[in-house]
């Protein structure tokens, strides 16, 4: 496409030049207040965001501190709670040590009172469960006992392993294994 220029040459000149606003006083004096007190209030913002920024910053440092001395105090309580299961632990440990202690008395006493005549025992352990190591006369000796240790209530699971008919001093007996649990 072409372009063409109709304008005479003076009016291509005069659009050609920068107008120049000239400013009076009057004006100056009308917009001066407005934009002092804007300037004012720009500057009253930025001094407020300035100092809010501040207190804020303040404020962050504060609750650092705070966090890290709740910090101590959280491995502070970790560790007593720590000690605590600990005591605790041993305290559970001391109770059964205690019901341990008197256990094989009251056991002893309640596999004696079922001892019929003609059975006397060897050996008597104690793990999870209580084993019996015996000699009897006979084997009727040897199931009578058991039978009187299955009609004690305070017994639970109990069985006879083995019965092995064997020799003490050139006489014949069987010697057996009876295995029983404390009912808790």
């Amino acid at each position: 496409m072409i372009k063409i220029n109709l304008l005479p040459k003076k009016e291509i000149k005069k659009a050609g030049k920068k107008i120049e606003i000239k400013l009076s006083g009057e004006i100056v004096k009308k917009l001066a207040i407005p934009v002092g007190l804007t300037l004012i209030v720009l500057v009253a913002i930025l001094v407020y965001c300035e100092i809010t920024k501040s207190a804020l910053e303040k404020d962050i440092q504060l609750q650092k501190r705070t966090i890290e001395g709740l910090q101590k105090k959280i491995q502070e309580v970790k560790k007593f709670e720590a000690m605590n299961k600990d005591i605790e632990a041993k305290a559970k440990l001391i109770e059964n040590l205690k019901k341990m202690q008197s256990a094989p008395v009251s056991i002893l006493s309640i596999v004696v009172k079922r001892l019929p005549d003609g059975v006397w025992l060897t050996a008597l352990t104690f793990d999870n469960t209580i084993t019996v190591e015996g000699i009897g006369f006979s084997n009727l000796n040897v199931v009578q006992f058991v039978d009187n240790l299955k009609a004690t209530p305070e017994l639970q699971d109990v069985y006879l392993v083995e019965s092995q008919q064997t020799e003490f001093e050139k006489q014949a007996v069987y010697k057996f294994t009876v295995k029983f649990k404390l009912k808790v």
